[in-house]
């Protein structure tokens, strides 16, 4: 994919570990993909559901999850 980092508010890429909040916690992922090119098309896609989010994250618990610039913080999590 081409260098969209210019149109994110964090600087993170493709293989970085980041967090993601998910049910107000904050959980450890892996950014796998990610969707620029498509994540400013929900208006030019003829609905109003389903929008596409810029982030393709495999969380360390083995789930994808699909996030947007807000619901990225950058680093790994704390261990108590």
């Amino acid at each position: 994919m081409s260098d969209t980092r210019g149109n994110t508010k964090v600087e993170v890429n493709v293989g970085d570990i980041v967090q993601v909040r998910r049910d107000k916690v904050l959980v450890s992922g892996t950014i796998v993909e990610d969707y620029a090119e498509f994540s400013g098309l929900g208006k030019g896609l003829g609905r109003t559901w389903a929008h596409p989010h810029r982030w393709a994250i495999a969380l360390a618990s083995g789930v994808l999850v699909f996030v947007d610039d807000g619901d990225l913080e950058v680093g790994e999590a704390e261990s108590d």
